[in-house]
């Protein structure tokens, strides 16, 4: 309990703490930009087939979320 005391007070491990937490945190948020993008790829994939089997643009943006302009570049 002492030791982990000590380390509290060291400015060098306090410092490599922080850079350790630093890191995963940039980690996490990189996972989460991934997933967003993944989710979007979804949604675009989605909104081809929909226009291939003939869907209304106005039916495809109720469907995906995806704004008119976003829909039709995928054309």
């Amino acid at each position: 309990m002492e030791k982990l005391k000590e380390l509290g007070l060291d400015d060098e491990f306090g410092a490599i703490y922080d850079e350790e937490i630093v890191h995963k945190m940039e980690i996490n948020s990189a996972r989460s930009d991934g997933r967003k993008e993944g989710a979007k790829d979804e949604k675009k994939s989605i909104a081809k087939n929909l226009l291939k089997i003939g869907m209304p643009i106005k039916d495809i943006m109720k469907a995906t979320g995806l704004s008119k302009k976003q829909i039709t570049t995928l054309m």
